[in-house]
């Protein structure tokens, strides 16, 4: 489908819709002819967001992913009003910056709740609709630390790691019905996203100068859904050091530490 073509009769699900990359990704899609249902806790942001939307029947859908019971009644109003649904943003997720003994048990709770089991259990929720659909993709937006794990954001990074390693799956196990399932990684994005996730040892938040706008990321969402793709990482140099991990990791590490900076050190064993 060429990327101009209007996309007219589609169905877009989209979670953090309320602000940030979510937000930004859902007026894309209103855009280019989706409809658009967007999903977040905060009723009041998404009429906010809804109102900035072009085009006319879109859905809010005010829901906790936390709580299974509220994500399939919010799929149940999505059912009613949609009837099938042509692609799914796994969007919503929780930063979490915190040396290790810092952790807090319950936040870490929340953490891998919000980023690792509410996108599996959406997807679920979302299987039956995806499947009655033409060329249905599912796109989760994961992050760059995802591919390469980053001091002081250990719990944040395993969590988006575990969402690649959910792409990795389910791409294959969901080819049979013909969905597509793509994992989205950007890098620093010029968000709310820093400001509002616990960080309880006050760790400094990184230089958002070269940061891309969450519109550029929501670019990347409609390429992906037009143009399905595996995976694809918004930055070379991370995509680089994920690449050279496995292999390198010394490497990796000394890079790694001399593109952060401030108080880390390479290991020397």
């Amino acid at each position: 489908m060429p990327r101009s073509q209007p996309l007219n009769g589609l169905h877009a699900l989209v979670t953090g819709a309320s602000s940030g990359i979510g937000a930004a990704t859902a007026r894309r899609l209103s855009v280019a002819g989706y409809t658009v249902a967007l999903l977040a806790r905060r009723g009041n942001k998404l009429e906010e967001v809804l109102a900035t939307l072009t085009g006319s029947g879109h859905l809010v859908l005010r829901a906790d992913l936390t709580d299974t019971d509220e994500i399939h009644r919010a799929m149940e109003q999505l059912r009613a009003a949609f009837g099938g649904l042509n692609l799914l943003v796994n969007n919503a997720g929780m930063g979490y910056r915190a040396r290790l003994e810092e952790l807090d048990s319950d936040t870490l709770t929340r953490v891998f709740q919000t980023n690792v089991l509410a996108p599996l259990l959406m997807s679920k929720a979302a299987l039956p609709l995806l499947r009655k659909s033409h060329n249905p993709v599912i796109i989760n937006v994961s992050s760059v630390v995802g591919r390469r794990g980053v001091p002081g954001q250990a719990a944040y990074s395993a969590s988006k790691a575990a969402l690649c390693s959910i792409g990795e799956a389910l791409r294959i196990e969901l080819a049979s019905d013909g969905i597509a399932v793509c994992t989205l990684c950007p890098a620093l994005t010029t968000t709310g996203f820093f400001d509002a996730q616990p960080n309880p040892g006050g760790l400094a938040a990184p230089e958002l100068k070269r940061a891309d706008p969450a519109e550029a990321v929501a670019e990347e969402v409609l390429a992906l859904a037009i143009k399905p793709r595996p995976e694809k990482t918004l930055r070379w140099k991370w995509k680089l050091l994920g690449a050279l991990t496995p292999f390198a990791p010394r490497i990796s590490d000394r890079l790694l530490v001399r593109r952060l900076g401030g108080e880390w050190l390479a290991p020397r064993r």
